[in-house]
């Protein structure tokens, strides 16, 4: 039983981290000014990531 805990836990984590880096790579590109287009389709990524995570808790 605890090791599927940890099993759980360590895969939360790793959604966490990817969720981390996509908002930084949404930040990078809204400093850098990239076009509408890229920050969106970085939004939709972060979006559908955060979804996906929730769905998993």
């Amino acid at each position: 039983m605890d090791q599927a805990k940890g099993l759980k836990n360590y895969f939360l984590n790793d959604k966490r981290q990817h969720i981390l880096s996509l908002q930084k790579q949404v930040r990078q590109l809204i400093i850098q000014k990239k076009e509408q287009v890229e920050i969106n389709a970085a939004l939709i990524a972060l979006e559908e990531a955060w979804i996906a995570f929730e769905n998993n808790q």
